[in-house]
């Protein structure tokens, strides 16, 4: 899977997972089976989150592998999906 857009990683970055599920739902980007499980849609992204905190990166990578593993797992809808890519009309 590419890198997602600056875009996606932009709605992300500096939000704790709380706030970057809160954001993906106000944008309605979450697909239909995010929306009825967000605790697994939270687990996720702190999983990735905790994995990665033990690397020496910088918080926008990890921001991109939270955005990665959210479009890898099905919790992303195709308008979720264009913003993550960078297609134009995704806002």
């Amino acid at each position: 899977m590419h890198p997602p857009s600056d875009a996606f990683v932009e709605l992300l970055a500096g939000k704790t997972p709380e706030a970057m599920y809160d954001a993906l739902h106000a944008g309605r980007y979450l697909s239909s089976a995010a929306l009825a499980s967000p605790p697994k849609v939270l687990e996720s992204i702190k999983t990735v989150m905790l994995t990665r905190r033990q690397r020496t990166l910088a918080p926008p990578r990890k921001v991109e592998w939270v955005a990665q593993e959210l479009a890898a797992s099905g919790f992303l809808n195709d308008d979720g999906l264009r913003l993550y890519q960078g297609e134009e009309g995704a806002l």
